[in-house]
């Protein structure tokens, strides 16, 4: 199995880049990605204050995607993502929700274990492995891999991480898709600026559907149960916004419905969640069953 290595790095996304590697559509690749301080914290004596911020944030890739064409959509099924051993969590002031209140910089080193991370001498939690940073190029301006646009990056949802399906709208000649910032654990906030930033390797499957009836603008999740579109915006209600105009748009392509049928439908049974609150642009998420679809196994676009 083809292997891209954590040193195979980019730090925007950009039409620009050029691809580290090249694959057939149904192939499945390891993908290694460095924590999102590219592994410059060793110890809680290292201070995030102190470290190269041009070297914060890298994503592994880009890897190209045979015929894969502005148009299509590229779906990157997560098959499993196996943690490091040592994850970070730090504290900047004026930085995140508490900033304010955050006086000095402090690291944190958190032991992971295949099942568990433990946060102090006493709390210890389950890991929730997930993908902080996954996008594909975007067709004109460079994207830093820090934030998130239509194309993917920073999204920071919590249902990215094994046994999730990405549909992302190809806009760019080989999809060009590239990720990193995993997490051992992250809250729906995100609310001090980080999860447990972690290394990892990714094993994910790479297909292409060719030409399909619909395309959604943003990054579509497909995940157990559920189905989820990702907003953006300034605010945290125009992300809200985003995702929620998203899931109509993708519940009339998919049911045929009415816009007022599926209103009613989204405020029945549809969950509007907070990914990050601390990056320029929020990011929220909408959450719906895929009992709601007239073929809840068949979540694809033809």
């Amino acid at each position: 199995m083809r292997i891209i290595k954590r040193d195979q790095i980019i730090y925007q996304f950009s039409p620009e880049n050029k691809p580290v590697a090249r694959v057939k559509p149904g192939e499945t690749i390891i993908v290694e990605t460095d924590d999102c301080f590219k592994s410059q914290l060793k110890s809680e004596k290292d201070l995030v204050t102190e470290i190269d911020f041009s070297e914060v944030n890298p994503a592994t890739g880009p890897v190209e995607v045979e015929g894969a064409k502005p148009g299509d959509i590229l779906a990157v099924d997560i098959q499993d993502i196996e943690l490091g051993e040592t994850g970070f969590m730090v504290t900047i002031p004026d930085e995140g929700a508490f900033g304010a209140r955050i006086t000095h910089p402090k690291t944190k080193v958190v032991p992971v274990s295949e099942s568990t991370f433990r946060f102090n001498a006493s709390l210890s939690f389950p890991v929730h492995p997930m993908i902080g940073v996954i996008g594909v190029s975007p067709e004109d301006e460079a994207v830093p891999c820090g934030e998130i646009g239509d194309h993917g990056g920073n999204m920071d949802a919590k249902v990215i991480t094994s046994g999730a399906t990405l549909y992302f709208k190809v806009r760019r000649e080989g999809g060009m898709i590239a990720l990193g910032d995993v997490h051992a654990g992250m809250g729906d906030g995100e609310a001090v600026i980080c999860g447990v930033e972690i290394t990892a390797r990714v094993r994910m499957k790479l297909e292409l559907i060719r030409s399909p009836a619909f395309v959604p603008e943003r990054p579509v999740v497909e995940y157990n149960d559920l189905c989820v579109t990702i907003g953006h915006g300034a605010s945290l209600d125009e992300a809200a916004h985003v995702a929620l105009v998203d899931m109509l748009e993708l519940l009339r392509y998919k049911t045929g419905m009415e816009e007022d049928e599926i209103s009613m439908l989204i405020s029945a049974v549809g969950d509007l969640k907070v990914c990050q609150i601390v990056d320029p642009q929020k990011t929220a998420r909408v959450e719906m069953p895929k009992a709601v679809l007239p073929d809840p196994a068949a979540f694809v676009f033809p």
